[in-house]
């Protein structure tokens, strides 16, 4: 009887209300996406000039993998340039040669789209993770497995026919 039609009523009441608040949902959702959208081309644009600067005359080579990273490495090009570009800023920076490094920067960037989907850790964090190469830390690499202490660097190196001081490398 009377619960029932109260219940009735106020789930027109309720259909009513979510008619009439539908449309500024949709109105914000696309607000929403096209201020993403906007904030994402200005960090593309931004990081650009960084790939630019840091990559100068190679900076082909990472627009080369900028083309193909989101089917080879499941990686946006805003994430692909991102990451490249703070290898190659850091190599350069310790003396390696912009060529060298703009190679040893793709190359990275493939292992830390590698490394993201094989562990299932979130892309930014493996580069940063990788980072680690070039301020000589060793504990974020050991999450994945590699040991670059020096004990180990100086047993691979005996074990490969190197023999030279680790510490003085």
């Amino acid at each position: 009887g009377k619960a029932s039609l109260g219940i009735s009523n106020l789930g027109k009441r309720f259909r009513s209300l979510f008619s009439q608040i539908m449309p500024f949902i949709g109105i914000w959702q696309a607000f929403s996406f096209a201020k993403q959208a906007v904030e994402i081309s200005s960090d593309l644009t931004e990081v650009q000039n960084v790939v630019d600067v840091t990559f100068g005359d190679f900076k082909d080579k990472i627009e080369s993998l900028s083309d193909v990273s989101i089917t080879e490495l499941g990686m946006s090009e805003l994430t692909t340039k991102q990451i490249s570009s703070r290898f190659q800023a850091m190599g350069t920076a310790m003396g390696i040669a912009q060529g060298n490094m703009a190679d040893m920067s793709v190359e990275l960037t493939r292992l830390t789209g590698d490394m993201a989907s094989f562990y299932n850790v979130e892309q930014k964090a493996v580069g940063e993770d990788l980072e680690a190469i070039f301020t000589g830390q060793t504990k974020p690499l050991r999450q994945y497995g590699l040991d670059l202490t020096e004990a180990t660097l100086q047993e691979w190196a005996l074990k490969n026919g190197i023999d030279a001081n680790v510490n003085s490398m």
